[in-house]
């Protein structure tokens, strides 16, 4: 079967088909709902999704590592559930400094079970499983936490920093695997629509976080949608 494109190219391409999908958001999708620092009850519930994410990562992709016949990716895997674990241990220490020590009690978004719980751990094979979350998720995370970096307390600042290298390096596996393994058309295709379906639910989830923070009262109706930190 002949390739839809060049597979040393086609990551590149659905790098910049993503750009473009985001670039051509309305204000009120693509907009900053954080046009000012944080207060300490909007940190908290930022950290908290955040803290569920990462869980949530380091445990749906450990479930992949069953069922990863690739060598090269088994081993990227591994190193990036460890990386998963991390990121959530540095959440919650923010949390710990805030005075919330678990976030067993706090309940996400039916939008963002969709997409976490339900979406990410259902790829069928290596190619579709880092196509949605370590290209598109990790995309989004990255220029989320870009956005936010000069709105929140010091501490978190370094929390970010210590989050952000990883995210290329998770986004570095799936280029990887994209390149060495999408190579025929039926394949590029498999995983052009999974990062399309990624970005529609990422877009739904930035809503879904917009009118939590309203039914909290820590934001206007009329405010724009904030960006999610996954």
């Amino acid at each position: 079967m002949v390739a839809m494109a060049d597979p040393t190219s086609f990551y590149d391409t659905l790098v910049d088909e993503l750009e473009t999908m985001r670039a051509a958001l309305p204000p009120e999708e693509g907009g900053s709902f954080f046009n000012r620092p944080m207060t300490e009850r909007e940190l908290i519930e930022w950290l908290s999704f955040q803290a569920y994410y990462e869980l949530r990562a380091a445990q749906f992709i450990g479930r992949w590592l069953a069922d990863t016949p690739e060598r090269d990716a088994f081993v990227l895997l591994a190193q990036q559930v460890e990386d998963e674990a991390l990121h959530y241990e540095y959440c919650m220490r923010a949390l710990d400094r805030r005075g919330i020590a678990s976030i067993e009690g706090w309940k996400p978004e039916p939008e963002w079970e969709e997409w976490i719980d339900g979406w990410y751990p259902s790829g069928a094979d290596t190619i579709e499983r880092v196509a949605s979350h370590n290209l598109a998720g990790e995309l989004g995370a990255c220029n989320a936490f870009v956005d936010i970096r000069s709105r929140v307390p010091d501490d978190v600042v370094k929390t970010l920093d210590r989050i952000i290298p990883d995210e290329h390096f998770h986004m570095r596996i799936a280029n990887t695997v994209i390149d060495a393994y999408a190579v025929d058309a039926d394949q590029q295709h498999r995983v052009r629509m999974r990062v399309r379906r990624t970005f529609e639910l990422e877009q739904a989830g930035r809503v879904a976080y917009n009118r939590r923070m309203v039914s909290l009262g820590l934001a206007d109706p009329g405010d724009p949608t904030p960006p999610m930190p996954g």
